[in-house]
């Protein structure tokens, strides 16, 4: 089928109110796309049709100097295999309308060939007679658009002014798009670090951080998430969980000078970022038999610190090669934040964890000597008041075991020699020597009855410090 122009061929007005016409209608589709995926479709679908385009190529910048081909309609599998990545000072149109920020119009084959001898041998194939490529610059987007012709083309001022203004608008609205897409891509961020915070508030072990953490970086695409911890001594530092791909259980502990990612940034206290696989074999070249065993292509290293200092470092693992844009170095950085505070509750936690049941156990040892101590056992505190007791001294003196807690030797036992009671338990806790003192006395239970006791009297200390006093009770016969 002839295109519009073709068939308004010889009728100048006609063309240019036609064009005017779709012009303001791409303008008008292009308005109402919001997302890249939209715009790009009323680019290539409206656009090419347009400007009676055969192929058309959307090349954005991806780096200072490298322009990446991301859409492409009426192109070739060889062409995309061949020109996906496009520097600036290649030989081809669209590098030097990037470079140059000029328009590059070639109006057949004989000047495709003369300027850009690359491009000729595959002209005839894809019948590419005519070529042009403009520059794109609006806000933060730069690149270049293609366009290919299947016919000689004039390229007069006028045709030259309608692809530089559909051009124009292609350009407004990818960089809307990207705005957009930025937006949509922060807020998700924002929820993502929100609902982090939230679930490390509860974690309590190391592998609850790791999780949240890997449950974050997806937003990036991460397949896994590692968090090394410095070990007690600050000397090494080890894999303490890992989340998503190829999971594992803590790993062996390495030197803090020891040449890895997570090392060096506990050391450095410097991020690490390596984007592809090539990086990562050209800094870490010893870690890449391990690196290809679990297919990993990319690696964002970063520490994790609370209260200005270092607790290890938080690994974000790509499956594939990934462009860290600033706004991602960001994200993992914020990510770090609560990570590092759960880390550390975490590391609490344990410890208090590891404590109580020490403490548990101690007491639970100290509880069963006492009770199987063939002699009676008491513990007083500095006020001379019982804390405990065993059931042998509750049988000698005859009182029961909850009647002494919290009360004084005199209190339960009326007929018992006072004086000599408190001048020993005075002078062991006043001296912080044991000694033994014979006694005399009636228990409550035979209160005529004088009984003869052997007593051993010695201070009890916690933490350097004398907390009370124990008691030996042992009946003479």
């Amino acid at each position: 089928m002839p295109s519009f122009l073709e068939r308004l061929r010889g009728d100048p007005a006609r063309v240019r109110l036609e064009r005017l016409e779709r012009l303001q209608g791409l303008t008008e589709e292009l308005s109402a796309a919001q997302t890249r995926e939209e715009v790009l479709r009323v680019i290539f679908e409206r656009g090419l049709a347009l400007v009676d385009a055969s192929a058309v190529m959307l090349y954005v910048e991806r780096a200072p100097g490298e322009l990446e081909l991301v859409h492409g309609l009426g192109v070739s599998d060889e062409f995309v295999q061949r020109q996906r990545r496009v520097l600036s000072e290649d030989p081809l149109p669209i590098a030097e309308a990037y470079r140059t920020g000029t328009p590059v119009w070639l109006a057949s084959r004989e000047e495709i060939g003369a300027r850009f001898p690359r491009l000729e041998p595959g002209a005839d194939r894809v019948r590419a007679l005519a070529w042009a490529a403009i520059p794109l610059a609006s806000g933060a987007v730069r690149g270049a658009l293609g366009l290919q012709f299947p016919e000689r083309r004039a390229f007069d001022e006028e045709e030259r002014n309608f692809v530089l203004a559909v051009a124009r608008q292609c350009s407004l609205a990818v960089e809307r798009a990207r705005l957009f897409d930025a937006s949509s891509r922060l807020a998700e961020r924002l929820r993502q670090l929100l609902s982090t915070t939230s679930a490390l508030s509860s974690a309590t072990t190391v592998r609850d951080v790791a999780a949240a953490a890997f449950r974050a970086l997806g937003a990036l695409g991460a397949c896994a998430a590692e968090i090394h911890g410095i070990e007690e001594g600050g000397e090494r530092v080890a894999l303490l969980a890992r989340h998503g791909r190829a999971a594992a259980v803590r790993g062996v502990a390495v030197a803090v000078d020891a040449p890895t990612p997570a090392a060096e940034v506990v050391r450095t206290g410097k991020a690490i970022w390596l984007e592809s696989a090539e990086q990562i074999a050209q800094r870490f070249p010893h870690l890449e038999q391990d690196r290809a065993a679990k297919e990993e292509a990319a690696w964002a290293v970063v520490p994790l610190l609370a209260s200005g200092r270092s607790l290890g470092a938080l690994v974000a693992i790509f499956a594939e090669p990934r462009r860290l844009e600033s706004d991602d170095r960001t994200f993992v950085r914020l990510v770090a934040q609560p990570c590092a505070q759960a880390l550390e509750r975490a590391r609490l936690f344990e410890e208090a964890a590891r404590s109580r049941v020490e403490a548990e156990w101690d007491s639970a040892l100290v509880a069963g000597m006492c009770g199987a101590a063939p002699v009676g056992l008491a513990l007083l505190d500095r006020e001379m008041r019982f804390v405990k007791v065993n059931e042998n001294f509750a049988r000698v003196d005859g009182v029961a075991l909850a009647a002494h807690v919290g009360r004084t030797p005199l209190e339960i036992l009326p007929q018992a020699p006072a004086d000599e009671i408190v001048s020993a338990f005075r002078s062991a806790l006043d001296s912080g020597q044991a000694l033994e003192q014979p006694m005399e006395g009636a228990a409550p239970s035979e209160p005529g009855v004088r009984r003869r006791f052997a007593t051993s009297w010695f201070p009890v200390r916690v933490r350097g410090e004398i907390a009370g006093v124990g008691v030996l009770l042992r009946e003479l016969r």
